[in-house]
């Protein structure tokens, strides 16, 4: 059972990603999020979730801002992450499950890190011109979001039907504010 986890943007983001690949008829196996720490090492054997539990006991939490759309390519559109902790967080994560190298360097992991928000993935060839069309209506209407405040992250399972699902929120240290 794969296993992968993601930060999930606030609900009102969600639904302007939603509509954004509806009116492409795009279908995505999992809701929008963040990926922190890809499938390798994440084994059906659930020791490696007393590691992570105990990484968000101490990791504050902190703020995060989608940045503009991007792509890997001709084939994925994705908005960009602006936030060095998802990074410091991301590599805490992989040193805790310790994945061999060849599974951090298939799943983009460590130095080829790079965080970001899917917003459409085709794994068919696509129209380059289709493509275009649909970048550009990206950096038209998905341009500006506001920042949010990371406060958990997800553990997301695939289920029956393959599609991933967040299974468990864990909570991050609480900010303290100072007035």
């Amino acid at each position: 059972m794969p296993f992968f986890i993601a930060v999930l943007p606030p609900h009102q983001i969600i639904e302007r990603i939603h509509s954004f690949r509806k009116k492409w008829d795009y279908h995505e196996p999992s809701p929008p999020h963040i990926t922190v720490k890809a499938q390798s090492g994440l084994t059906a054997t659930d020791d490696w979730v007393e590691k992570i539990e105990r990484i968000c006991r101490n990791f504050s939490a902190f703020e995060l801002k989608l940045g503009a759309p991007a792509t890997f390519g001709s084939n994925v559109l994705f908005s960009s992450v602006l936030s060095k902790e998802i990074i410091s967080l991301h590599l805490l994560l992989v040193d805790a499950i310790k994945p061999s190298l060849q599974e951090q360097k298939m799943y983009y992991e460590v130095t080829d890190f790079i965080p970001h928000l899917t917003i459409t993935q085709q794994h068919e060839p696509i129209d380059p011109i289709q493509f275009n069309k649909i970048k550009r209506d990206a950096e038209q209407t998905l341009d500006e979001f506001e920042p949010f405040l990371v406060q958990s992250i997800h553990i997301f399972s695939m289920n029956a039907s393959k599609t991933y699902t967040p299974v468990l929120e864990l909570p991050l240290r609480p900010v303290n504010k100072l007035y």
